[in-house]
């Protein structure tokens, strides 16, 4: 009779452990799930990667060997390096998304 208890305990224990493990698997993946979902939707890391565009550009306005710059749709590209005058045509490049989020705001 005894045997038979000390197998049922062992048994049980072998069960309530995995349990716990189970629990504690699950608990760790709905934290790294969050983790995943709240890094891609509430702070979308690709915005901070830059998406350069070259493109030509009317000066505006020069000072010290830095030029400000209009695109063809009105957008300011500010801090230039360039030797030309006002009304020259220059290539520039500069970040679309800041470009985009100005225009949002």
């Amino acid at each position: 009779m005894l045997n038979t208890t000390l197998a049922s305990i062992m048994l049980n224990n072998g069960v309530i452990r995995s349990k716990h493990m189970n629990e504690k698997l699950l608990a760790y993946g709905a934290i790294g799930a969050a983790i995943v979902i709240m890094a891609t939707i509430v702070f979308p890391f690709w915005n901070l990667i830059p998406t350069m565009v070259t493109e030509k550009v009317r000066v505006v306005y020069v000072e010290a060997g830095k030029c400000a710059a209009e695109t063809n749709d009105g957008y300011i590209i500010r801090g230039i390096p360039c030797d030309a005058k006002i009304g020259d045509n220059i290539t520039a490049t500069y970040d679309v998304k800041v470009k985009d989020r100005e225009h949002k705001i």
